[in-house]
């Protein structure tokens, strides 16, 4: 058993290599619908997402991340874009500055409670 994400397994799901037992979202992917997520499956609650960012270092100058921003968001409208990502299962979650922030924020702590619950530890 593993986890991955859609996009790189999709297709071994589709041809039978690989048999898909839930997906980890909040809700079932339009790639593969009939996959029930993890928490339809009996963890009520349940929810990874994957997700990629774009960072700058600290110090990078505001009009210079606001048109990385603007840029990102154009690529990420882009109807084949889209359409090219959907297909893998990707969707664009394009976010301003802040918004990212916060996300960001909220997932860190998301799983330092979920370390400090599960008492893991780096070996």
């Amino acid at each position: 058993m593993m986890f991955d994400a859609v996009p790189t397994m999709v297709e071994y799901i589709r041809t039978g290599r690989v048999q898909a037992l839930a997906t980890s979202g909040r809700t079932r992917s339009a790639t593969l619908p009939e996959v029930p997520t993890v928490a339809e499956s009996g963890v009520p609650g349940y929810e990874a997402t994957i997700w990629l960012g774009l960072m700058a270092p600290r110090g990078t100058p505001a009009a210079v991340v606001a048109r990385l921003n603007a840029e990102l968001g154009k690529i990420t409208a882009n109807p084949e874009v889209r359409r090219a990502w959907g297909a893998q299962g990707a969707i664009a979650m394009t976010m301003g500055v802040d918004e990212f922030g916060r996300y960001l924020a909220a997932d860190i702590d998301k799983w330092a409670r979920i370390v400090r619950i599960s008492g893991a530890k780096a070996e």
